[in-house]
C-alpha cells in the first residue's frame, strides 16, 4: 500500500511503543515479545522490499522507484528505532550504566605538557548527545562533572557554563584547576576563582597556576594576577587534602591561606608564597615549596610537620654546625628532592633519612662526594629511584654513587643535564659483562634516564642490549631486564649521523624485546 508523502518518514510517535521511549522505560516480557514479532515481520517486508530493487546493469543509470526509496527508508527507520528499544543495554540497570559512563571518560593523571588535568568534558558531554536516555543517567552522575580544568588565557569573559558543570557534581568532591599566563584577564581569573570558592565545601583538590610563563616576568605590574577576596570567615573545605598554588607577585592569598586553614584533612601541599608560617602544616604528608629559604627554615619544618613523607625544597644557607647528637633524623620520609646552588652538604652533614627510598638532586654547582656517601651510610637507606637534575658531577662521580650500598637497590636511574657529562665511563659501567663480573653493578635496574649525555657511537645500545635480554631473567647473578629507556644525546642535531649503530641496535631492541624506549625527539631539531 503507497505510503502518504506526510509519513514517508518515520518518527517515534508512529509507534504504538512510544511510551517506552518517551518514559525512558524497559519493555515488559510481553512489550518485548510483541515487539520481537514485530521486527520479525518487518523484516522480513524490507527483504521484500529489496527483493522489488532493479538490478545494476552495466551501462545503464540504476534508478530507484520513488515509492519503493520512501518505503525501504520508512522500514528501515522502524527496524532501527524498534530494535533499540529492546536492545540488551535498556535491560542494564541506570547504575550499572553510570558506572560504565565513568569508566569510559580519562581520569586525572599526570599532567600534560601544558600543566592542566585532563577532565575529558568532550567525553562527558559526548555521552549526553548519544540519546536522551543516556543523558538523563549522565546528568545524575556526579562523577562525570567532578573534575574541571579551565585554562583563563583567551577567555573574553568567563565561561557561563562552569557555574553549571560543578553544580551537576552536587556534592561529590570535586578537582579544580585554575591555569593563565601573561595574556589572560585579570577579571576573568576573579571570576572563575569566584566559582571555585563557591563549590570550596566539596572540594577535594585545588590547582591554580598563575605562573605558566618565564619566572622573568612574573614581577612585572602589568602581569594578571589574582585579587579576589571574598568573606574568609564563611569558608568550609571539610573535603579539601590537596593544594598546588603557584601566584605571580602581587597576587592576593588570603582566601587560599583561609581555606587551607579550613581544612581539617589537608594531607598535599604545593605552593610558592614566601612564608609557609601562614599555611598549616602540622598534618601534611607531602610538601612542595616553590621558595628558596633558609636552611634554619627548613629545619623548622620538619619538626613542625612529623608526618612528612614526600618533600621538595629549594634551600639556602648556612646554619650554624650542629654535633652528631643534634643531629636531625626524619624517620618518616620516603622521597626527597633537594634544590641548592651552593649548601647540599652542609644540609647533608647535618641529617639522616633512614627511610627514604626516592631521591632528587637539583641545580647543584659543586657536588659534595665524601659528605654524600656519609649521609648514605648513615642513613642505613635502601634507594630505588634516584636522579641528578642540572648539577656539576662528573661522570665517576655518578658511578661512585651508583656504587654506594645505598644504591644497591636501585630500580630507577635519571641523569639530566648535568656536566661535565662523559656518557662512555657511566655507559661502560652500566654494561652488563656477563655472569663472570660478580657482584653485577645495580642488578634491579629496570629504567634508566640519560639525557644530553656524550658518549661513542654503539655503548648506549650496548649498554641496553647486555640488561634487556630474555635470559637474564633465569640468571641469578645478573640483573634484573631492563623495560624502560630515555635518552638524548648532547649532539641532538647530527644524532642519526653521528649515533648510526646506537641507532639501528636500538630499533632492534625495540621490536624484539619488551622494552619500551623514550625517543629523543629530533624532529623538533630539524632532524
Amino acid at each position: 500500500m503507497p505510503l502518504h508523502p506526510k509519513s514517508a518518514v518515520f518518527k517515534p510517535a508512529n509507534s504504538p511503543f512510544v511510551a517506552l521511549f518517551e518514559q525512558n522505560r524497559v519493555p515488559s516480557p510481553e512489550e518485548r515479545k510483541t515487539i520481537q514479532q514485530l521486527l520479525v515481520e518487518k523484516t522480513a517486508h524490507l527483504s521484500h522490499l529489496n527483493s522489488q530493487v532493479p538490478k545494476r546493469r552495466p551501462g545503464k543509470k540504476h534508478t530507484v522507484p520513488a515509492e519503493l526509496r520512501t518505503q525501504l527508508a520508512y522500514t528501515r527507520r522502524w527496524l532501527e528505532f524498534h530494535r533499540a528499544l529492546i536492545s540488551p543495554w535498556r535491560q542494564l540497570p541506570a547504575e550499572i550504566l553510570s558506572a560504565i559512563f565513568i569508566f569510559t571518560l580519562k581520569y586525572r593523571g599526570d599532567p600534560d605538557e601544558d600543566g592542566s588535568w585532563a577532565d575529558d568534558r568532550a567525553g562527558t558531554l559526548l555521552l549526553c548527545k548519544i540519546c536522551s536516555a543516556w543523558r538523563v543517567i549522565a546528568l545524575r552522575t556526579p562523577a562525570l562533572w567532578n573534575t574541571l580544568s579551565i585554562f583563563a588565557t583567551g577567555l573574553e569573559r568567563p565561561p557561563d557554563w562552569v557555574s553549571t558543570w560543578l553544580t551537576r557534581s552536587r556534592s561529590s568532591p570535586v578537582y579544580l584547576q585554575l591555569l593563565w599566563d601573561s595574556r589572560a584577564l585579570p577579571s576573568v581569573i576573579d571570576s572563575l576563582a569566584s566559582a571555585f570558592a563557591n563549590h570550596l565545601h566539596h572540594t577535594a583538590e585545588l590547582s591554580i597556576d598563575g605562573l605558566c610563563v618565564s619566572d622573568q616576568i612574573v614581577a612585572d605590574e602589568a602581569y594578571p594576577k589574582l585579587t579576589f577576596t571574598p568573606s574568609v570567615e564563611s569558608l568550609e573545605a571539610p573535603l579539601l587534602t590537596a593544594v598546588a598554588v603557584y601566584l605571580p607577585q602581587g597576587s592576593v592569598w588570603d582566601w587560599i591561606h583561609a581555606a587551607c586553614r579550613a581544612s581539617p584533612c589537608l594531607s598535599r601541599l604545593t605552593t610558592s608564597h614566601p612564608s609557609l608560617g601562614l599555611f598549616p602544616i602540622a598534618n601534611l604528608t607531602e610538601l612542595n615549596w616553590i621558595h628558596r629559604a633558609q636552611m634554619s627554615q627548613i629545619f623548622q619544618i620538619f619538626e613542625d610537620a612529623p608526618r612528612l613523607r614526600h618533600v621538595d625544597l629549594n634551600f639556602d644557607g648556612p646554619v650554624a654546625p650542629c654535633s652528631t647528637a643534634s643531629r636531625l633524623t626524619m624517620k618518616s620520609i620516603s622521597k626527597l628532592e633537594l634544590t641548592s646552588y651552593d649548601h647540599l652538604g652542609e644540609f647533608l652533614a647535618q641529617t639522616e633519612f633512614p627511610s627514604i627510598v626516592i631521591l632528587r638532586i637539583c641545580s647543584l654547582d659543586a657536588w659534595p662526594g665524601p659528605t654524600f656517601h656519609a649521609f648514605l651510610s648513615r642513613s642505613l637507606c635502601a634507594l630505588i629511584n634516584i636522579s641528578f637534575f642540572s648539577c656539576h658531577i662528573s661522570a665517576p662521580e655518578i658511578v661512585a654513587c651508583l656504587q654506594h650500598s645505598a644504591c644497591n637497590t636501585l630500580e630507577s636511574l635519571s641523569v639530566q643535564d648535568c656536566t661535565p657529562v662523559n656518557g662512555d665511563v657511566l655507559l661502560e659501567y652500566l654494561t652488563y659483562h656477563g655472569p663472570e663480573h660478580f657482584p653485577c653493578c645495580n642488578p634491579n635496574l629496570r629504567t634508566i634516564k640519560l639525557h644530553d649525555i656524550g658518549a661513542a657511537d654503539g655503548l648506549l645500545a650496548e649498554m641496553v642490549g647486555s640488561r634487556c635480554s630474555m635470559t637474564l631473567s633465569s640468571s641469578p647473578r645478573g640483573p634484573a631486564r631492563l623495560t624502560e629507556l630515555w635518552f638524548t644525546f648532547t649532539d641532538v642535531f647530527t644524532v642519526r649521523a653521528d649515533h648510526p649503530n646506537d641507532w639501528k641496535r636500538l630499533r632492534q631492541l625495540e621490536k624484539t624485546m619488551e622494552l619500551k624506549i623514550r625517543w629523543p625527539d629530533i624532529d623538533y631539531f630539524g632532524d
